[in-house]
């Protein structure tokens, strides 16, 4: 654990000379960055080419298999805590959205593929922040408002051109947005559940009922449902790891139905109770 609580990133250049890279990641991101050379990257069961200036944002637990002919990589393992700590920020500048779209980013088909900037002059800078964090590493500065700052502005980048890449191949863009303006109206109305139901939420954009769930997997990758319980459920362990709220407030807040239905369904799947998760994790 590092400063203030926080897990520090571990940043790493690999060459691969007709060899082979092999990436799980264990933590919330992984960031690929292509310096030089080209190659094949492997992943659910797919390939795709890679060269200079690719970027892959690899989520937790996904394999990837990079195999390059004289490629340097530049590897960036965001841990949970340093990513929780990003989202924290930007909530508190209110500023920077698209942070919050993290589950998007991760499996939309263009960051797969190793997301090709679609403004030139954003994979330029996307660059110039991703070696400014190599940097920062290297020099063992360990600034890290420097680094997450940096990290943050890359994920509104990504995030910017994902829209824009959905918005030109749907033509008037409707379908590559709708997803978007879901993530944001289930974030913003997360402790109200009632309006958060496969109906409500097909009323509120327009789609059919038997519609909406099913674009909202293919387009991100985890059902609605998960979504919403997954996004609760990391709100929990935010105000578990830095608030003093008492579980009982918590349980009011984000609309479980009340203390012991939150303790059992955080219990149920992130194998331990908010008790032991607040003692392991507090930075209060």
């Amino acid at each position: 654990m590092g400063k203030n609580g926080i897990d520090p990133i571990v940043v790493k250049q690999i060459t691969l000379d007709k060899e082979s890279l092999v990436i799980r990641s264990k933590n919330e991101l992984t960031i690929v960055y292509v310096l030089q050379g080209k190659g094949i990257a492997w992943f659910d069961s797919q390939q795709v080419p890679f060269k200079k200036g690719r970027l892959f944002m690899i989520p937790f637990d996904m394999k990837y298999v990079f195999q390059g002919d004289t490629s340097d990589l530049l590897v960036i393992e965001c841990p949970q805590t340093f990513v929780t700590q990003i989202r924290l920020e930007a909530d508190r500048l209110e500023t920077c959205d698209n942070i919050n779209k993290l589950t998007y980013i991760t499996n939309n088909y263009h960051t797969k593929t190793g997301c090709v900037f679609y403004v030139k002059e954003d994979g330029i800078l996307a660059e110039q922040l991703l070696k400014t964090v190599e940097r920062e590493h290297v020099n063992h500065t360990r600034d890290y408002l420097i680094t997450r700052q940096c990290i943050a502005i890359l994920l509104n980048l990504v995030a910017r051109n994902l829209i824009q890449a959905d918005y030109d191949e749907t033509g008037k863009g409707k379908k590559g947005q709708d997803v978007m303006k879901i993530i944001t109206y289930i974030q913003k109305n997360i402790g109200n559940k009632s309006i958060l139901s496969i109906e409500a939420l097909a009323m509120e954009f327009k789609m059919a009922k038997n519609y909406i769930g099913e674009y909202f997997k293919k387009q991100t990758g985890v059902s609605i449902q998960d979504y919403i319980l997954d996004y609760r459920l990391k709100l929990v362990e935010i105000r578990l790891k830095h608030s003093t709220m008492r579980l009982k407030e918590i349980a009011f807040e984000l609309d479980f139905n009340d203390e012991s239905h939150l303790s059992k369904l955080f219990k149920k799947h992130k194998q331990i109770t908010p008790y032991q998760y607040r003692v392991l994790h507090r930075t209060f």
